[in-house]
């Protein structure tokens, strides 16, 4: 199998790495289903993405017009034009791989394959004679022969990869789309309850990737190295949807905000119905955010939905382990602990301070000045 060497990801502990940026795991099946539309890329993509297959079939057949192999180069150099508008190709190599395909797609190497097809044919029209002496027309070059097999192997690949990056997206983009129109059939929003709609969805079948296990660093800091999975995509299709599994497996899952309807990565089990973005509407002239927009249209999530038992589970779990390593006294851990769950019991109760300033009121400097001056 072949793979087109500027499109890969690695994988490691819910999260992925393209170029030298790292994200959760499912951020870029998000990132399909909020572009798809926008600025018109994937139609852009799908003009010219789609019809090399007449030419590839021909290639099969072993028959060739060498202007047509450039056409077929030119072509796939359009999609180059629109590429970078769409995640992650914006932070790969495009211009490299744009190179790459005008250097292999010209009529010199359109007329080297001819000559291979013609030199070929006159290996397959040998005689029961010639086969049974093993004597190879003088047309048979063996190293010229491994060469252009080699060639035709990686001129397969390429058309077969943006040939069909117009149809892998149509296709991942609507069965994400069905599948966030489904995520609220599942009793609980984790692996277990989700993987069931999405494998109805998009079925068990492979996708084909090709496998490295690399080195990488836990962080920048890092000294040591740990293991991580670098896969290389023969399809867009096969991209977006592994991503999506990979993020699944770890409790990520696309969500469509109610208010802005942009969809966002949901990293927890909670019924969260709005995005941290903002609105489209203004309020006095300013921006708001699509939670305080619903709660000024009393749209308030459930308490289940809503992150505030998230956000107070946090703090109190982070100010224990805070009181175990002696970092804070236990007398200011137990105020801490009583403020947080009185800022808690409030933002239940009151959904514009759940909005607003509860989180804010829940950061860690927050609170621990709070409980100083409520000590004093």
């Amino acid at each position: 199998m072949g793979k087109v060497s500027f499109f890969s990801a690695d994988y490691r502990d819910g999260r992925v790495s393209i170029g030298d940026k790292t994200y959760p795991a499912g951020t870029f099946a998000v990132h399909l289903l909020n572009q798809y539309y926008l600025n018109d890329t994937a139609a852009r993509i799908s003009v010219y993405a789609g019809g090399s297959r007449f030419f590839e079939n021909r290639l099969r057949l072993g028959y060739i017009k060498p202007r047509e192999f450039a056409e077929v180069g030119e072509k796939i150099a359009h999609i180059f034009d629109t590429l970078p508008s769409l995640k992650p190709f914006d932070m790969l190599d495009v211009e490299s791989e744009r190179k790459k395909v005008a250097l292999i797609f010209t009529e010199e190497n359109g007329e080297r394959i001819d000559e291979y097809f013609r030199s070929k044919a006159k290996v397959m029209d040998m005689d029961a004679g010639q086969i049974a002496l093993d004597i190879l027309p003088p047309e048979y070059e063996e190293g010229f022969f491994k060469d252009a097999e080699r060639f035709l192997q990686e001129v397969f690949f390429i058309i077969r990869f943006y040939d069909a990056l117009g149809e892998d997206m149509r296709i991942a983009f609507g069965r994400l789309q069905h599948f966030v129109r489904r995520v609220d059939e599942a009793e609980r929003f984790d692996e277990a309850h989700l993987l069931p709609i999405a494998l109805e969805i998009f079925h068990a079948l492979p996708l084909p990737t090709k496998t490295e296990y690399i080195s990488v660093k836990k962080t920048s800091r890092s000294a040591a190295g740990t293991l991580a999975r670098r896969l290389y995509f023969e399809n867009y299709y096969s991209f977006i949807i592994t991503d999506f599994f990979e993020g699944l497996h770890y409790g990520h899952y696309p969500r469509r905000c109610e208010i802005c309807g942009k969809y966002f990565l949901m990293t927890s089990a909670v019924r969260q119905k709005y995005c941290t973005g903002y609105a489209p509407e203004k309020v006095k002239g300013k921006t708001i955010s699509c939670r305080k927009y619903a709660a000024r249209l009393n749209r308030k999530e459930l308490a289940e939905g809503n992150p505030v038992l998230r956000i107070y589970k946090n703090r109190c779990s982070a100010i224990r382990v805070e009181r175990q390593r002696g970092k804070i006294l236990p007398e200011f851990a137990s105020a801490a602990l009583a403020l947080a769950k009185e800022h808690m019991q409030v933002a239940k109760n009151d959904v514009e301070y759940a909005n607003g300033q509860y989180e804010a009121d829940m950061s860690r400097d927050k609170l621990y000045a709070d409980t100083e001056k409520a000590l004093k």
